[in-house]
């Protein structure tokens, strides 16, 4: 089965000089975890991707404005994409290996055409039940120990 079968075609984009508030907005509206940052609308260039994670970790957690950050300045620029006609077992295969959710679907001119996510391979595909069990667990494991909180210091009275 072809990627072009199972992802979420023609998905909302940002623009570099959009707010990290509108990629949040578009988060909640499409019920996304994921915004490809495109070039501008007429071309459609994708030039990166803002996750639910970067708005997080380079926004909230630094205590930026999300109404003034504007998306280059949160937006991971690397992209991990697969053409509509690869198969599901790519998608699988670069989820597991770049250890993410999802990968943006670009055409041949580099225009974003879809995203296909863990859950459109789990929901809408013939992938190998195994397969798709070891990729989610590859990619659901954490990166690092998480951080543990600080105990509070407490004033003599």
């Amino acid at each position: 089965m072809k990627i072009k079968h199972v992802m979420t075609k023609d998905p909302a984009c940002c623009v570099p000089s959009d707010t990290a508030q509108r990629a949040a907005s578009l988060m909640r509206d499409q019920d996304a975890g994921v915004v490809p940052v495109i070039e501008n609308e007429q071309s459609r260039k994708v030039v990166g991707v803002v996750t639910d994670r970067d708005l997080c970790m380079n926004v909230v957690a630094e205590g930026r404005d999300p109404r003034t950050t504007q998306i280059h300045e949160c937006m991971t620029a690397v992209v991990v994409s697969a053409s509509p006609q690869d198969s599901v077992d790519k998608a699988t295969e670069l989820m597991r290996e770049n250890v993410i959710r999802r990968v943006l679907v670009i055409d041949e001119r580099h225009r974003v055409a879809g995203i296909v996510s863990m859950a459109d391979l789990v929901g809408r595909s013939n992938v190998k039940t195994t397969e798709t069990h070891e990729t989610l667990k590859t990619v659901s494991a954490p990166s690092r120990e998480p951080s543990k909180p600080r105990a509070k210091s407490r004033r003599a009275a």
